[in-house]
């Protein structure tokens, strides 16, 4: 067993992968020595657009996946704070994230109806 860094999150298996077309045999190796054997995910941090919501879910190993999403801070324009949703074993979908956005005050109303609500309160 070596170290195995996989750097660019969308490399995830392999027809994600572009190949020099001089090395004929380099998705075939790639897959025997890669994505045959499998690797454990240790630490992964990956951004998500749900429901026009910025989210983000962190993976750090041992511990499961926890989800974040943005919220827009009412005081000061443009700036946003993060707020924790939850936790998943598995890597999250935007179905995981929807349910935990909808269970909070600050996302009950989508993006843009949040963003009327400014507007209209200035006025």
């Amino acid at each position: 067993d070596r170290l195995f860094l996989l750097i660019n999150p969308f490399w995830r298996n392999i027809e994600s992968w572009g190949f020099n077309l001089l090395a004929p045999n380099a998705p075939k190796l790639a897959q025997q020595v890669i994505f045959d054997k499998g690797y454990d995910e240790t630490y992964v941090l990956m951004k998500k657009s749900v429901r026009g919501e910025d989210c983000v879910c962190l993976k750090a190993y041992p511990y499961d996946w926890q989800l974040y999403a943005y919220a827009d801070d009412e005081y000061w324009p443009n700036q946003s704070y993060l707020v924790r949703l939850g936790s998943t074993k598995e890597e999250p979908t935007a179905a995981d994230f929807a349910k935990l956005l909808e269970q909070r005050e600050e996302f009950k109303l989508s993006k843009n109806m949040r963003q009327m609500q400014r507007l209209m309160k200035d006025d």
